[in-house]
């Protein structure tokens, strides 16, 4: 698995390689914000090269794939990739692109973006469920104005209010509980309050210094 940790909208900072879609660009452009329409480009093109990397492949020949459980294939889901069998504009197209078998989750939080990538294995049973993987980022200073309560059930509550810093833990349990849901592909559909990640071996927290994230940020990473 190739896990990274990118800053976002750095002054004078180039995109990273790649191309956007059609449809990344409509989206970037419904996004008011400037700041924010970059940031969503380059988490976007981020992960491509992401992704890109892990496999080994030209990134040229490599097309997102996102799935909606709701909408089917889009611009919006889960994140798959194809290969193209050519490059495009060129003079000879073998056919329609080729499904990689990757499973890979982003998150974007403070002018961060989260990536995670990862080959899934062959050898699974035929039918049976692809593996899938969830990360999720937050940023402390996001939970000390307000406490999302309703998003944590009690024992959370409790936990929350006992804790010597009670932003950085709801932080914590906030970002376990969404690389969770990422990773079942189930995202918010299902209130959050009803997901409980403790003791739960499928979710981990991750090592903010490891990563080259500041202070301030917590991340987990959920596999399935």
């Amino acid at each position: 698995m190739l896990l990274r940790a990118v800053p976002l909208g750095r002054p004078g900072s180039a995109l990273p390689a790649g191309v956007c879609t059609p449809g990344e660009l409509d989206r970037a452009a419904a996004i008011l914000d400037p700041r924010r329409s970059r940031e969503f480009v380059e988490a976007r093109l981020a992960l491509r090269c992401l992704v890109a990397e892990l496999v080994g492949a030209d990134l040229r020949l490599l097309v997102p794939v996102y799935r909606c459980p709701d909408c089917g294939p889009g611009e919006h889901g889960a994140p798959g990739f194809a290969l193209a069998r050519a490059v495009p504009g060129a003079a000879h197209d073998d056919g329609g692109p080729l499904p990689l078998p990757v499973a890979a989750s982003m998150s974007r939080a403070g002018g961060w973006a989260l990536l995670a990538a990862e080959v899934t294995p062959p050898e699974r049973e035929v039918g049976a469920t692809p593996p899938r993987i969830g990360v999720d980022l937050a940023r402390v200073a996001d939970f000390r104005g307000a406490i999302p309560d309703a998003a944590f059930s009690a024992a959370e509550r409790r936990r929350v209010s006992a804790a010597e810093d009670p932003p950085t833990e709801a932080a914590r349990l906030w970002v376990r509980k969404e690389a969770l849901l990422k990773a079942l592909g189930a995202g918010l559909r299902v209130h959050p309050a009803a997901v409980s990640t403790g003791g739960d071996s499928r979710v981990e927290d991750l090592d903010r210094e490891a990563l080259g994230l500041p202070a301030g940020f917590v991340a987990a990473l959920a596999q399935i």
